[in-house]
């Protein structure tokens, strides 16, 4: 492993890239999830090791914490720019939650992506910020910031947060991501707390093949007790829908 600062408008974001254990041309770009980590409890590290043994570099970085999904969308694009700095390796992006809605824009804005995969990612933001907040959402939606602390930290929310959702159309970045025919994994629990199962069957239903739907029984919305069976389900994806090449040249990130 690898640990870089990759630049971002005025701040820089802290990140790990994960060498191929073989060299190929292909870098996996790992979101995070809303107050989420690049390290995902260990279970983004554990999917990054088994990406890497198959042939795929792969980065992951730390989100600004907190910020909107516009602020997302343009750090996750700085990623991106990074590793087309350093590779001609084609990419393939992975997001955790709203880590997966910044990734599916981003996808839909770059004809160039060759794949996304999405682990329990809404595509109603709303309904899903709803849940996760309770009543603490309405001060949001009435003009004043958010302020709790709780298990996870400290969170700051101005109304602007919610008020961004606006901006986008994650069904449609979906459609146009179909109609570049783009391979598509969605991964899912049926217990998910905070995304409802529904969410990831729209987003599946519009999704044109080659696309696959991977439904955990018993899944939460991180994956607690089924971190293994989540990553699993993106190594064999990835082995079966991208076909790895071996170059002779030094041209991973």
């Amino acid at each position: 492993m690898e640990h870089i600062t990759i630049p971002s408008s005025e701040t820089k974001l802290n990140a790990v890239i994960h060498q191929a254990d073989k060299n190929t041309n292909k870098i996996l770009i790992i979101s995070h999830g809303f107050r989420g980590s690049k390290d995902g409890s260990g279970k983004a590290v554990m999917l990054a090791e088994q990406a890497a043994a198959i042939g795929f570099s792969v980065v992951r970085y730390d989100f600004t914490p907190c910020q909107t999904l516009s602020s997302q969308v343009e750090e996750l694009t700085s990623v991106i720019h990074y590793c087309r700095q350093h590779s001609s390796a084609e990419i393939v992006l992975l997001g955790r939650s709203m880590g997966g809605s910044a990734s599916l824009l981003c996808a839909a804005a770059d004809d160039a992506i060759k794949g996304i995969a999405l682990w329990a990612t809404p595509c109603n933001l709303s309904e899903t910020f709803r849940l996760a907040l309770g009543k603490d959402y309405e001060l949001l939606e009435n003009g004043e910031q958010l302020l709790l602390d709780d298990n996870y930290g400290r969170l700051e929310l101005k109304p602007e947060f919610i008020y961004d959702f606006a901006k986008y159309d994650l069904m449609n970045s979906m459609q146009i991501i179909s109609n570049r025919k783009v391979p598509v994994l969605i991964i899912h629990g049926t217990n998910d707390e905070l995304v409802p199962l529904k969410q990831a069957k729209q987003l599946f239903e519009i999704a044109c093949q080659p696309k696959m739907y991977v439904q955990i029984d018993g899944g939460d919305h991180q994956f607690n007790q089924h971190g293994a069976v989540a990553s699993s389900a993106v190594i064999n994806w990835l082995k079966n829908t991208f076909r790895i090449e071996n170059r002779s040249d030094d041209d991973t990130t």
